[in-house]
């Protein structure tokens, strides 16, 4: 269990303009199962996963959502949370409601999503970065040319245009709710004026779509048509795999290092508590010793989990 601990480092949590309380950043990354091609930007899709999102703000409202994108088999999110229990309730119920829906939608069973990566921004520049990366996904996959032309599930067209980022929720047996997704303004960014924020996002969108205008050329690709990617059967799967290791946390060389370190003493003290924690199931006179701050312990010894719509 100590092997997979989610930490987070608090000296590197942010203020957050929305709710002006600290915050931590996080991006998220998820993929399909099987790399296959659920997430079709067709109309019922995007309204789906958009709808989820949008769902999800509503009930987490200590949430902020700083961008988001859902390219064919996989997504990211770029997210900030008060404390990992809220971040951990937060994805629990948003990914479970995703796998949910868009197998309904498909007409499929079984797992969807593979587990997530979350990951930490430790510094306002790297978030700039995270929310760049995010917005060029079908950039860089050539899917098209610039940001401002993606048809996928996205941020971008709230980004860029201003424009309202809308889906559709509904409870079994219930009327369909129209839901919007709120699109947070990235701390570091609450001085800029709307023009001057608008200009910023559209200098990153230039600048990704100028990088891959050679790329795409030198391979011979050619920009597909919005209509042919709609019609992509869902269990298409990519013809190669790209995988990388995930850094630790998005920041410089030194929180990278600072991370390791406090992984490695809190995965020590966790190790300890579990430890003493099945002793003392055993033997109720035995001393529990609490699982160490700035971490997640585990389900059963949370005194109270973060609820849908609680505060």
């Amino acid at each position: 269990m100590a092997d997979k601990l989610r930490i987070q480092l608090p000296r590197h949590a942010v203020t957050t303009a929305r709710l002006g309380a600290l915050t931590t950043i996080y991006e998220v990354t998820s993929k399909v199962v099987d790399d296959r091609f659920a997430f079709i930007p067709t109309e019922a899709c995007v309204a789906i996963l958009q709808g989820v999102l949008g769902r999800a703000q509503q009930l987490f409202p200590l949430i902020d959502v700083y961008g988001f994108h859902f390219l064919s088999n996989h997504l990211h999110l770029l997210i900030g949370a008060p404390t990992l229990a809220h971040k951990s309730a937060f994805l629990e119920w948003t990914l479970r409601e995703i796998s949910k829906r868009i197998n309904k939608l498909l007409g499929r069973t079984g797992s969807l999503l593979e587990q997530n990566h979350c990951i930490q921004v430790t510094t306002l520049e790297y978030a700039l970065q995270r929310l760049r990366y995010i917005m060029g996904q079908a950039t860089a996959q050539m899917l098209v040319r610039h940001p401002a032309d993606d048809i996928f599930a996205s941020s971008t067209p709230s980004l860029l245009f201003g424009k309202p980022v809308e889906g559709v929720f509904q409870y079994a047996g219930q009327a369909p709710l129209q839901v919007r997704v709120r699109i947070d303004r990235l701390p570091g960014l609450e001085a800029l004026s709307e023009k001057d924020h608008r200009a910023l996002m559209w200098t990153l969108a230039d600048g990704l779509a100028a990088e891959a205008r050679p790329k795409r050329k030198k391979a011979g690709v050619r920009i597909p048509d919005p209509a042919a990617l709609r019609r992509i059967d869902p269990m298409t799967r990519p013809k190669e795999r790209h995988r990388s290791p995930a850094p630790v946390v998005h920041g410089p060389a030194e929180h990278h290092e600072e991370w390791r370190e406090a992984h490695d003493a809190l995965r020590a003290a966790y190790t300890v508590s579990t430890r003493r924690y099945y002793a003392w199931q055993a033997d109720p006179s035995q001393v529990l010793i609490p699982w160490p701050p700035n971490t997640l312990p585990p389900a059963f010894a949370r005194p109270r989990r973060p609820r849908a719509g609680a505060a």
